[in-house]
């Protein structure tokens, strides 16, 4: 697979700003918001609101557009290891604007671990109990630094995080936010996990090496934004 190295200045430069729009539409799109990739283009290239369309979902796809700009910064500096305080704060980027203002469209806490007992429907999957969050986030960073990964092992932590279920919510979005930042940290392109396949991936959620085969194609698909360029 091409690494980011392997890349021009001008074609990363490019393919960061295709998949500002990319994933945050597509990443959104899966849990279920409305706008469309246009929508959602409009709103963080010119600032167009979509006057049909909730305004907690488009202030939740600000959040995640300028979530997604801090990892960018961030992740560019190998020395900067992930930690809770840093996946805590993403988490709260994401939906600050959207709680002062549409306070009924977000689940709270934000920039918190949830308090209570959740469940998956349709999975049956033991999530980590309220108490023990903080504990399991602390080990999961400590087997899988952000810095020191390959995809096998992104597509391992992001398993292992949507198992614990940190937050109230906004766990995938978080999640797949926390991969693009561990992709860019080993010189790996970030994938764009897009919601056509959204089956698919949250199938390939139970297995690593369907996972990881699944991610390897959502490269391809990102640098796909950047092809002919």
């Amino acid at each position: 697979m091409k690494t980011l190295s392997e890349l021009t200045l001008k074609q990363r430069e490019e393919l960061f700003r295709q998949l500002r729009i990319s994933i945050t539409h597509h990443s959104n799109a899966i849990e279920g918001t409305t706008l469309s990739y246009g929508e959602t283009k409009e709103l963080l290239e010119l600032g167009h609101t979509a006057g049909h369309k909730p305004i907690g979902e488009q202030l939740v796809i600000l959040g995640f557009a300028k979530a997604y700009d801090v990892i960018i910064r961030e992740a560019s500096n190998k020395e900067n290891i992930m930690d809770s305080n840093f996946i805590k704060d993403i988490h709260a980027i994401v939906f600050e604007n959207a709680l002062q203002v549409a306070p009924a469209y977000v689940s709270r806490p934000i920039g918190a671990y949830r308090t209570d007992e959740r469940r998956i429907k349709g999975v049956n999957i033991q999530l980590s109990a309220p108490s023990m969050i903080a504990n399991d986030i602390k080990n999961l960073l400590y087997r899988l630094p952000s810095n020191q990964l390959s995809l096998f092992d992104m597509a391992a932590f992001h398993i292992s995080f949507e198992r614990i279920h940190p937050f109230a919510d906004g766990n995938g979005r978080v999640g797949r936010l926390l991969m693009a930042y561990q992709a860019i940290q080993n010189n790996s392109i970030p994938p764009l996990i897009e919601n056509d396949y959204r089956e698919r991936y949250l199938d390939a959620i139970n297995d690593k090496n369907e996972l990881y085969h699944f991610l390897k194609e959502s490269v391809g698909k990102s640098l796909g934004l950047i092809s002919g360029r």
